[in-house]
């Protein structure tokens, strides 16, 4: 499958990732790239054919929903216990996103939301009582350079 992309899909993808013309925004994002939107609509769907746009997410204002602090969590668990931590969090309504590490100190790396400090010790305690994870180290965010 020929994935290669010229510069007008490189500019729709850069102008949604920037948070315009996503959904149902055709109309805004063919605005912003002075394009006629049945091109844009050909683009997008062309794009999402070949699996380089795969859904749209909303930007979701988490601070209004109460969870101010963003963290990243790393534990050291070995082979033989990541299922049992796996499935521990699994359920847990703080943790958004886990990924097994390939390289570096860290076996597992979840992406956290939290409405207090207290939830995090609940966490820690949590990723603690699984047998064989050695380690937890958490990384709370601040404001994104980037972002603005």
């Amino acid at each position: 499958m020929n994935n290669k992309i010229d510069k007008l899909d490189q500019k729709i993808l850069q102008t949604m990732l920037d948070g315009d013309g996503v959904g149902a925004k055709m109309t805004e994002l063919a605005t912003e790239l002075s394009e006629s939107r049945s091109t844009i609509n050909l683009r997008v769907s062309k794009l999402q054919e070949k699996g380089i746009i795969s859904g749209y997410k909303p930007d979701i204002g988490w601070e209004k929903l109460g969870y101010e602090l963003l963290a990243y969590v790393g534990t050291v668990c070995p082979d033989e216990f990541m299922g049992d931590l796996v499935d521990t969090l699994k359920g847990e309504d703080t943790v958004y996103e886990m990924w097994e590490i390939m390289t570096g100190t860290f076996d597992l790396l979840m992406k956290c939301r939290f409405k207090d400090y207290s939830e995090i010790s609940k966490l820690h305690d949590l990723i603690m009582s699984v047998s064989g994870t050695r380690e937890v180290d958490i990384w709370l965010l601040g404001p994104c350079r980037k972002c603005g």
